[in-house]
C-alpha cells in the first residue's frame, strides 16, 4: 500500500539499499534525513509531516525488515511534544512504554510538599520494544483524570529494565518500576485523553508496519509459486496453490483498506479496527506464506523469515487481537448508535 507516493521510493532507496548496514550507521543516516521526528511539528523541533508520511516510514520498516527503532522513536517524540516536553531526549533513539490505567502509579513525593518535588513511579510495563538497548524511555501513564508523561534516561531505564528478545531477535524488554524517582522537569501532566491518542497512533503505525511486512511476504510468495516447477509446471498452476495465493491477496487488501480509513480518518474506532485486522492478517499471512514456500521458507538464507518473524511478534504488541476488538466494541457502545460502526465498515463519512 502507498501512503505517500512521493516518499515511498525514497524509503525503498534508503532502507532497501542499507539492509546489511550496521544498525548504528543506518540510524545515523536516518537521523540525518530527519526521519525519526517526521510527524512532529517543526515548532516542536520535529520535521513536520502528516500521519500518511509517518505510516509510509513504518511500512518501509516492515517491508525491508529494518532493525532500527524508527517507529518507536518517532512515537516517543510525538508523545513528548503533545505533553509539552522537549523532544531532544529522543535524539539518540528511544522506546515508548504505554501503561494503561492501574498498571503504573505515578505520584508526587509526599515528603517534598510542593509541586517542584520529585515524582515516584511504581508498576510494570511488559513488552516494551527496544528496551533496554535505547538510551531513553518515554513512559505514558494513563490515569482516570490525567495522562502522566515521564522521561527515563539511560541510567534509570537500565536499572528498571529486564532484557529480552522477541521472535525477530530484536530487543523487547519489561520495564519494572520500583520506587523510581524522577525530577519534576522530566515529567509532565497532560489531559486525560492524551494516553488514548498515543495508543491510537501506536495502533495505526504498528498496523502500517505489519502491512509492509505482509506486502513483502506476499511478493516473495508470488515470485516463488510462479518460478518453482513441480511436475513440469509452476506451482501456481495447482488449484490449491492458487486458492491460497488468492486468500493472501484478500487479507492484504483488507488490511490496506482498513489502513486507508485509519490514516485519513484517525480516531479511536478506526485505530482499534485496523489494529484488530492487522493482528489477524499477520498470523494468517505468516502461516500461509510458509506453507506455500515449503521447506525453503524455513531456511536462514531465504529472506521470508525476516518479515514473518516480525509479523508473529508485532501482532501482539500493545495487546492481542481480542483487546483491539473489545476497544472497538467499547467505542461503538459509548456512542450509543450503530451509525459510527456502519461508517467505519463502509468508509463513509460521519
Amino acid at each position: 500500500m502507498i501512503f505517500d507516493a512521493d516518499l515511498r521510493p525514497v524509503v525503498d532507496d534508503v532502507l532497501g539499499a542499507n539492509t546489511d548496514t550496521a544498525p548504528g550507521e543506518l540510524w545515523a543516516l536516518l537521523t540525518e534525513l530527519g526521519w525519526p521526528v517526521v510527524g512532529v511539528a517543526e515548532d516542536d523541533g520535529g520535521a513536520g509531516g502528516d500521519l500518511a508520511a509517518v505510516a509510509e516510514l513504518a511500512a518501509g520498516v516492515g517491508r525491508h525488515a529494518a532493525a532500527v527503532p524508527l517507529i518507536e522513536t518517532g512515537l516517543a517524540a510525538w508523545a513528548l511534544a503533545a505533553a509539552g516536553l522537549p523532544i531532544t531526549a529522543t535524539a539518540e533513539r528511544a522506546a515508548l512504554a504505554l501503561a494503561p490505567t492501574g498498571t503504573v502509579e505515578a505520584r508526587r513525593d509526599p515528603a517534598a510538599g510542593d509541586e517542584a518535588g520529585d515524582w515516584v513511579l511504581d508498576g510494570t510495563v511488559p513488552r516494551v520494544r527496544w528496551l533496554p538497548e535505547v538510551p531513553t524511555v518515554v513512559l505514558v501513564v494513563e490515569q482516570a483524570d490525567a495522562t502522566v508523561v515521564a522521561v527515563l534516561d539511560a541510567t534509570a531505564a537500565a536499572a528498571a529494565a529486564t532484557a529480552e528478545r522477541d521472535l525477530a531477535d530484536e530487543p523487547s524488554g519489561t520495564l519494572r518500576l520500583d520506587g523510581v524517582r524522577l525530577p519534576a522537569d522530566r515529567v509532565a501532566v497532560a489531559p486525560a485523553g492524551l494516553a488514548g491518542d498515543v495508543l491510537d497512533r501506536v495502533a495505526v503505525l504498528r498496523a502500517a508496519a505489519i502491512s509492509g511486512a505482509v506486502e513483502r511476504a506476499c511478493a516473495l510468495t508470488k515470485d516463488h509459486v510462479t518460478t518453482r516447477q513441480q511436475f513440469g509446471r509452476p506451482l501456481s498452476a495447482l488449484p490449491a496453490v492458487r486458492q491460497l495465493v488468492a486468500g493472501l491477496a484478500v487479507e492484504r487488501d483488507l488490511l490496506d483498506a482498513a489502513l486507508t480509513v485509519a490514516v485519513t480518518r484517525p480516531g479511536r474506532g478506526t485505530a482499534a479496527a485496523v489494529r484488530a485486522v492487522a493482528a489477524r492478517t499477520a498470523g494468517t499471512v505468516a502461516t500461509d506464506t510458509h506453507q506455500l514456500h515449503g521447506a525453503i521458507g524455513i531456511t536462514q538464507e531465504y529472506p521470508l523469515h525476516l518479515v514473518t518473524r516480525r509479523l508473529w511478534s508485532w501482532r501482539d504488541d500493545e495487546g492481542t487481537q481480542r483487546r483491539w476488538e473489545r476497544l472497538l466494541g467499547d467505542e461503538v457502545v459509548r456512542t450509543g448508535s450503530d451509525e459510527p460502526l456502519w461508517a467505519l465498515v463502509t468508509g463513509a463519512s460521519v
